[in-house]
This record gives C-alpha cells, structure tokens and sequence, in this order.
C-alpha cells in the first residue's frame, strides 16, 4: 500500500514562532509527521494496528465534533 499524504493547513512546534508546511504521511505501520514536502524523515512516527490507528482518528473527529475533549488537561 502506497502511502497517502495529508497536508496540514498550519504547524508550528512548541517554543517557535517558525511556521512549517507540513504533512502527515499514512502507510501500513501507522501515520507519520514532515515539517517540510521533501523532508527525507519525520520528526514524529505513531505505529499501531489498523484498529488502533481507527481509534485515534475517531478520537479526533469526537474531539472535534464536540469543540473540546473531556479526558484532556488541555482545553
């Protein structure tokens, strides 16, 4: 399976002020995180299962479905 790219509308890394055009890469082991289009690695790896993964992304849509995530210290 090929992995497919997802481009992020805008990232910035805690402590920096720099902007990044970054994308997530998806491919069997999991997703991946560039801060550029031609960074040859990512600067962060998230492996799991498929069902794992599946778990994440519908966390996300809840998260934001809701506006806001009850279990997290960060609202």
């Amino acid at each position: 399976m090929p992995n497919i790219r997802i481009d992020l509308p805008s990232l910035h890394m805690a402590g920096s002020n720099a902007r990044h055009d970054a994308h997530i890469e998806v491919g069997r082991h999991g997703f991946a995180l560039f801060l550029a289009p031609d960074a040859e690695f990512p600067v962060l790896d998230i492996d799991g299962t498929r069902e794992q993964l599946a778990a994440v992304v519908r966390g996300l849509e809840n998260a934001l479905a809701s506006g806001r995530d009850a279990t997290s210290p960060h609202r």
